[in-house]
């Protein structure tokens, strides 16, 4: 049975937080919370990268660090509303804005990092079917144009709620090829680069991560540094995320 565009948007925010969560979380899901633990906020396509990167600053030091997924638009104004986050890795561009409005402390990011989109694929070839997000504030970019901008023309576009939606439509047969990031690929052994989008098509996502001025867990400053460290960078780099 076919799933209409409106049915996507009735139920997409679940899938994407369905999506998201496995990559992430197995290691960290611990029921016990503690004063040590530390809570970061990032985009929602940096989740796995960033979750490889947490798992290993475990091992190393035995600090649990709590992932909160977040849509790129809404990292500000939840800081903005002392949601108590510690630590940010996001758009360069979203750290600008909140430096300026002073919640975020000032000359401490590490990175930059980019994350880039590909068209993928799964073992079943191409069937002329696309899944590529919608122009929708929650999305991070507008597939059609990306697609367009690539003169690639699909039998069908499936329009989704952003690249969450597009991996689970891939992975579900809802669609056969779709413009996911670098870190889904990495995420998900059934998917397959086609081919990279370049940057005259969508520029990567560049991120960076910095603490906020909300922190107050123990010693957040260290896994900063250890996202900047060879150790972090080689973490995020094997989760799908470049350094810049």
């Amino acid at each position: 049975m076919g799933i209409s565009r409106r049915d996507w948007l009735g139920f997409a925010p679940a899938v994407a937080l369905a999506a998201s969560v496995p990559a992430a979380t197995p290691a960290l899901a611990d029921d016990d919370f503690t004063t040590t633990d530390l809570a970061v906020s990032c985009d929602n396509p940096a989740v796995p990268a960033l979750g490889r990167a947490a798992r290993a600053y475990r091992r190393q030091s035995g600090v649990r660090v709590r992932i909160f997924p977040t849509a790129a638009d809404l990292l500000l104004p939840q800081l903005q509303r002392d949601i108590q986050n510690d630590i940010v890795l996001t758009r360069v561009e979203t750290i600008d804005a909140a430096e300026k409005l002073g919640i975020v402390k000032p000359g401490g990011r590490v990175g930059p990092w980019r994350n880039r989109l590909v068209l993928a694929e799964t073992a079943s070839g191409d069937d002329g079917r696309y899944a590529v997000p919608d122009p929708t504030p929650a999305s991070e970019f507008d597939g059609a144009a990306v697609l367009k901008a690539m003169n690639v023309t699909p039998g069908k576009i499936v329009g989704v709620l952003d690249s969450d939606a597009v991996v689970w439509s891939l992975l579900h047969g809802q669609a056969s090829r779709g413009l996911v990031f670098q870190s889904d690929l990495a995420a998900y052994p059934a998917l397959r680069a086609v081919a990279p989008v370049p940057d005259s098509a969508a520029p990567a996502m560049v991120y960076a991560a910095t603490m906020t001025t909300l922190a107050y867990r123990i010693n957040p400053e260290a896994f900063v540094r250890f996202l900047g460290s060879p150790a972090g960078m080689a973490e995020l780099k094997a989760g799908g995320l470049e350094p810049a």
